[in-house]
């Protein structure tokens, strides 16, 4: 979880939305739940799931109610299988679950959410996701300089996903 909170804090997010306490208690249980993993098996044990039941109720209150940071997070629920004490019940849901992720994602990216965008272009599915991609690889070939090489790694500057936004939902819409 703390490459996902060092993400958005390359964006506007934090700065341009507030961030919900109930959303500030759920980073929290995921980083205790990261210093816990188990590599060797399903991480999410029953008392976890059960926690992040009671962390996704709560948020989808204010997900309902257009608040983008609970937006992005109940897409990140979704994607990360929280719900789940097995990765049996996991890997059952999972195309149901990228699918809805996804969906709470978009509703993130068009209020400018900057970081759903992100993650729209490199996991999400759907229409909507596709047409991102599809504008991601126009704003990269117009703008080279978003891409970086570092180490041997290309590395993707946020300004290639604000440009993204810009041109699907914002000014150049």
């Amino acid at each position: 979880m703390r490459e996902s909170l060092a993400l958005l804090e390359m964006y506007k997010a934090p700065i341009q939305f507030s961030e919900p306490e109930e959303v500030k208690d759920f980073h929290r249980d995921s980083e205790k739940l990261g210093i816990l993993y188990d590599l060797n098996g399903w991480y999410i044990t029953k008392e976890w799931s059960l926690i992040f039941k009671e962390h996704f109720n709560k948020i989808l209150v204010l997900a309902e109610g257009r608040n983008p940071w609970a937006q992005y997070n109940i897409g990140n629920i979704y994607f990360g299988g929280y719900l789940y004490s097995s990765q049996e019940d996991f890997e059952k849901n999972y195309e149901s679950d990228l699918i809805e992720g996804s969906k709470w994602f978009e509703k993130a990216a068009r209020q400018g959410f900057v970081a759903a965008v992100d993650t729209l272009v490199v996991v999400g599915v759907g229409s909507e996701a596709e047409r991102l991609r599809t504008v991601a690889k126009d704003v990269e070939k117009e703008h080279p300089e978003f891409i970086q090489k570092r180490e041997g790694n290309e590395y993707i500057t946020p300004s290639l996903f604000e440009a993204v936004w810009d041109r699907a939902y914002g000014r150049s819409s």
